[in-house]
């Protein structure tokens, strides 16, 4: 067991360890570590990884303190496999497999080889439990889609994304600035912020802002990872009752794209242009990546 952690400490105690033992390797070469370690570093060496990884891993704890898991030792390699399984109906393969290694990492890092090891045994099977990639498709009828979820908070949670192209993710960081009528969005993927300008939307910035508040009010009795997942299972069947496809709800995030550059053509802007506005609006760093989204 390495020093400084015990096998019966708390989880929260053991992500903090984590994040202080692996964090050392950020600004190292890997190939310096790799010669020391004999092929393998046991450390992160780029903030976005350590960002992921660390946050994956919160995921975890958080999820096994509502199973009634709070200790180190009383984690199962069985917690472990139910959280990631639980994740592979709405994870792709590619996530999935992330989620693993993620995982992989911290428990190797807390003590907890066994866990690691049974994590890599398996590592194959879990991950290909997860979606197949494939390119997420704009909803015909989105708005049907969101009246047939069965729950009001998943309701709240698809007009939002839906609204503002959110990543399920980012949906729970929207912020609201009325005076500007703007709504931002920090730590999106790979740690950008996504700045929205609404002035041209008022209508739709109040039906933002007053969804925001109400999923505030949702939240305040539940943990988001327990809602996310609920939604993803709604989500789910009301598609398929809805008679389109289910590709995730990546989807209303196209439906955005589409729909934010029919508006900007209307008011007289070049594909070209439009294009640039939603590659700022949706947190992209290439324009051809909005241009994708656009004919989903």
């Amino acid at each position: 067991m390495e020093l400084g952690i015990k096998r019966n400490s708390g989880l929260t105690y053991a992500l903090k360890y984590a994040a202080k033992v692996l964090k050392q390797g950020i600004g190292i070469s890997k190939h310096e570590v790799y010669k020391r370690f004999g092929g393998k570093s046991p450390l992160i060496h780029s903030y976005s990884t350590f960002n992921r990884y660390m946050g994956i891993a919160k995921e975890f704890v958080n999820w096994a303190k509502e199973q009634g898991v709070n200790r180190l030792d009383k984690v199962q390699y069985e917690h472990v496999r139910d959280f990631l399984l639980s994740k592979a109906e709405y994870c792709s393969m590619r996530t999935l497999k992330v989620n693993a290694s993620a995982l992989r990492k911290f428990f190797e890092t807390v003590g907890r080889e066994d866990i690691a090891e049974r994590i890599g045994e398996d590592y194959q099977e879990i991950y290909s439990k997860g979606r197949a990639p494939g390119r997420a498709l704009a909803f015909a009828h989105p708005e049907r889609v969101i009246s047939l979820l069965k729950e009001d908070v998943h309701k709240v949670i698809a007009e939002l994304q839906l609204l503002t192209g959110a990543r399920i993710g980012d949906v729970k960081k929207i912020q609201v600035f009325p005076e500007e009528k703007k709504v931002i969005i920090t730590k999106s993927k790979g740690g950008r912020t996504r700045e929205i300008d609404y002035s041209d939307r008022p209508e739709k910035f109040e039906r933002i802002k007053e969804l925001v508040g109400e999923l505030r009010e949702y939240l305040k009795g539940s943990s988001w990872s327990s809602v996310r997942e609920s939604y993803y299972r709604d989500l789910r069947q009301a598609v398929y009752r809805s008679g389109e496809i289910y590709t995730g709800s990546h989807a209303f995030r196209v439906n955005y794209v589409k729909e934010r550059l029919r508006e900007l053509r209307e008011r007289g802007y070049s594909e070209k242009e439009a294009l640039q506005i939603i590659e700022y609006e949706i947190g992209h760093s290439r324009i051809e990546m909005s241009a994708y989204y656009s004919r989903g």
